[in-house]
């Protein structure tokens, strides 16, 4: 079967990557005894800059991996941290790769908890960077369909890496000293989603989701709440929507702890 990945068709290679994922998502940790062999095309297909379709579909394999193998990817990560820490920097890579290597941050964290702390001040500072670029955008896009569509989708991926960050790190509270200083600007964030018409569904439920997770994860953080009353409103739409609705409340009474 890996001989597949000695083809150079795009095509196949895509194809190959999602038999794989697939393959991953129905052996769990029992694909573990593959990694070995596997991984060299991990390292290839983040690479693979000239074929973004390619890269894509490997960062998402990765996520397979960190939620199939637990803590058994944690042997991986050095080199896979260094290689999309490396995509997300390089100019020559096509945008629409790079909302899926922050997702994957989210990802490597719930897999590897605590683990993650070495990567911990790359992984916010590309966030922060991201987070930076996508204000950008919401202030130019105007009525341009594939700038809003693409800073939809780079929300999701900054939302869906720093909830997976808030989750792995939930039981090892000590080691996110260094994420309270982001809390500000993390808020700030979410308050430009807030006031963007633009914001698609996925990235409100998304926003919602890290409010709660702040809250709930993080000590100290009632006076940054109390500067950014946006959340109230925010929440209080929320909850008038059937499927956000409990999702909410649950956000809305973990910040209700810090300002008791």
């Amino acid at each position: 079967f890996l001989q597949v990945f000695a083809c150079r068709s795009a095509t196949v290679l895509e194809e190959a990557l999602l038999a794989v994922g697939a393959l991953v998502n129905a052996m769990g940790a029992d694909f573990l005894k593959y990694m070995d062999a596997f991984f060299p095309y991990i390292e290839t297909g983040l690479q693979n800059f000239t074929e973004y379709q390619v890269c894509t579909e490997t960062v998402e394999v990765v996520g397979d991996l960190c939620r199939a193998l637990g803590p058994y990817i944690a042997k991986y990560c050095d080199k896979i941290m260094f290689f999309l820490l490396n995509d997300l920097q390089a100019q020559n890579l096509h945008r629409s790769v790079k909302p899926s290597i922050l997702s994957c941050f989210g990802d490597i964290a719930l897999a590897i908890e605590g683990q993650f702390e070495k990567y911990l001040p790359y992984a916010l500072t590309m966030l922060e960077s991201a987070s930076a670029l996508s204000i950008q955008t919401q202030q130019v896009a105007g009525d341009d369909d594939d700038m809003i569509d693409y800073n939809n989708a780079l929300r999701n991926g900054i939302l869906e890496a720093y909830s997976g960050l808030f989750q792995g790190f939930k039981n090892n509270k000590q080691q996110l000293r260094s994420f309270h200083d982001h809390a500000r600007e993390i808020l700030a964030f979410i308050e430009s989603i807030y006031m963007d018409p633009n914001r698609d569904k996925s990235v409100t439920k998304n926003a919602v989701w890290v409010l709660g997770d702040l809250a709930d994860t993080l000590d100290n953080v009632g006076p940054f709440f109390v500067e950014k009353p946006f959340y109230q409103k925010f929440l209080m739409e929320c909850k008038q929507i059937t499927s956000l609705g409990d999702t909410a409340q649950w956000a809305m009474e973990r910040i209700c702890v810090h300002l008791s």
